[in-house]
């Protein structure tokens, strides 16, 4: 089997009839990324994630209505993990408008589809290879008190849907209602029970979700107000706040919105991205009790830095400027966490998830 160490995916908004799903190369050395395939045929492929097994990726297609039917897709795409190669297999029916998310359990028997304007979570049982051959099994309706910013929390606004690794919760981070829902998985697989539920500070707009297996706090990026709050997991699913902190530079007070956030595979570090101040944020993780401490902020090189990633030798960081249609590369320091701007760009139109193999 080839390398294939250096293999990532690129998802963008645009038209189905156009590439919006591109499979690339990372040099690990250089840090330079070269294109080696284009896929249409998905609308507006706004988030992606890959079977455990690297034999399927999975692409969601942000539309509100698909054939006809109200809501928006998922897709199933076979992967050949010795070149990287795509093929577009099937797609199912996420019964709410606009998915922006979609994650599979530890055991890849199961997928979950975040339906942003739908306001509720999708539940996808798989076939052992990973194809998405039926039918939602469940969905999951974000139910609470709406945020007080009235043009973004208008209503629920399910903005992620992932699984706790080592735990049976499955996370919802609900934009509209400033709540993180979780669930238990039924037994089967096939639903999801609700359990409890962390409501943040109002107005903050849960988005995404950091966590690493064995690890008793999660990290929860605010989209509206670019504040991360630290939260203790219990054993049985429930989170308590420990800290609150913002990820924009103090003093700042243009405009932003924060969109997504990450670990290092170590847990040292922290990282989130600023649309608008078009940054990254890094923080230090304290072990003894999950707290953060800014450690820098740097330019993404680019506009409205939507997704980003951190390649699996901990090396690189890829910004997707999603406005000024580029990935920037950053250099990573694994022992300092600090990152450091390089003059690798890869252009793509209106890039907005990266996932790498």
């Amino acid at each position: 089997m080839a390398n294939n160490s250096g293999i990532f995916y690129i998802g963008s908004y645009g038209e189905a009839a156009n590439p919006t799903v591109y499979g690339c190369r990372l040099d690990s050395q250089s840090g330079k990324l070269k294109v080696f395939q284009r896929v249409a045929g998905i609308e507006q492929a706004s988030f992606l994630t890959v079977h455990p097994s690297g034999n399927v990726l999975y692409a969601c297609s942000e539309t509100g209505e698909t054939r006809g039917e109200p809501g928006g897709s998922v897709y199933a795409l076979s992967l050949d993990p010795s070149t990287g190669e795509l093929e577009v297999l099937e797609d199912q029916l996420t019964h709410g408008e606009h998915p922006c998310y979609v994650s599979v359990s530890s055991d890849g028997l199961t997928l979950y589809a975040a339906n942003y304007s739908g306001g509720n979570a999708a539940v996808f049982p798989l076939s052992e290879n990973g194809r998405l051959e039926e039918p939602a099994s469940a969905v999951i309706a974000s139910e609470g008190e709406l945020g007080p910013n009235r043009d973004r929390q208008d209503k629920a606004h399910a903005h992620s849907a992932a699984p706790i690794p080592g735990t049976p919760f499955v996370y919802v981070a609900d934009l509209g209602t400033d709540t993180v829902y979780i669930h238990r998985r039924s037994a089967d697989g096939r639903s999801l029970l609700t359990t409890s539920a962390l409501r943040v500070e109002p107005g903050s707009g849960p988005r995404h979700v950091a966590v690493r297996e064995g690890s008793s706090y999660i990290y929860i990026m605010g989209e509206l107000d670019s504040h991360v709050t630290v939260a203790q997991l219990g054993s049985e699913g429930t989170l308590e706040t420990v800290q609150r902190l913002s990820a924009l530079p103090e003093g700042y007070a243009g405009e932003s919105w924060a969109a997504d956030i990450h670990l290092s595979d170590d847990g040292r570090f922290l990282y989130t991205s600023n649309r608008g101040h078009d940054s990254i944020a890094v923080f230090a993780v304290q072990q003894h009790d999950g707290r953060l401490e800014p450690i820098q902020h740097i330019s993404t090189g680019g506009s409205y830095p939507r997704n980003f990633a951190l390649s699996p030798d901990g090396q690189w960081l890829l910004a997707a400027n999603q406005n000024s249609g580029s990935v920037n590369v950053l250099r990573r320091d694994p022992h300092t966490g600090l990152l450091e701007a390089t003059n690798t760009v890869l252009n793509v139109p209106s890039p907005v998830c990266i996932q790498f193999l």
